[in-house]
């Protein structure tokens, strides 16, 4: 009789709950046929035999729900590890953008001018030929620096984004090889003896 109850409830249920709240509500059911039948056992001769028997049912209708149960929070654990590491790339991602663009705007600002000639060089400063040719050498000099920097910050971005395509590498490779096997106990006694 007991077993029947709790076939036909096991079959009204669905099979696989697909929440949590699914699972609560059929285990908290379960949980009230049990207490129902245990107070029926109670009112017999032989209690234990029929307890034993409930409570052998019991479990057996609860392990499906217990499975579904540990299958809900693996899924949360991968969904929040999948979450996390999300952020943490999003994080690291805006943080290289930012520092390129710091890099951009340093290689981008303009040249410093050169300073003032002191007034010993003034004599020589009259000559339009000679502050032409020194003008000429300083925007040279000047554009041969900033050139030297943009080709810097595109190294440096460069190696960010390589350092960045290695760290997720390893992330992937982090699966953990198979050990070795043991050496089998009279192999090195046999060798030893040699």
């Amino acid at each position: 009789m007991l077993s029947l109850i709790l076939l036909a409830a096991a079959a009204s249920a669905p099979l696989t709950p697909a929440t949590r709240a699914e699972v609560a509500t059929q285990r908290a059911a379960i949980e009230q046929r049990f207490e129902r039948e245990m107070r029926a056992c109670q009112d017999r001769f032989a209690v234990t035999p029929c307890m034993d028997e409930l409570r052998r049912e019991r479990q057996q209708a609860l392990a499906p729900l217990v499975r579904r149960d540990h299958e809900l929070n693996a899924e949360e654990r991968r969904e929040r590890a999948a979450a996390q590491t999300k952020r943490v790339r999003e994080r690291e991602l805006a943080a290289a953008q930012g520092e390129g663009e710091r890099r951009e705007r340093l290689v981008a600002a303009p040249a410093p001018q050169p300073a003032a000639l002191p007034a010993s060089h003034a004599a020589r400063a009259r000559n339009p030929a000679a502050v032409a040719r020194e003008q000429r050498q300083a925007q040279e000099g000047a554009q041969a620096a900033a050139a030297e920097r943009r080709e810097r910050a595109q190294q440096r971005q460069e190696r960010m984004r390589e350092r960045l395509a290695e760290r997720q590498a390893r992330e992937k490779s982090r699966t953990k090889a198979p050990a070795a096997p043991l050496p089998l106990p009279g192999a090195s006694a046999a060798s030893a003896a040699r």
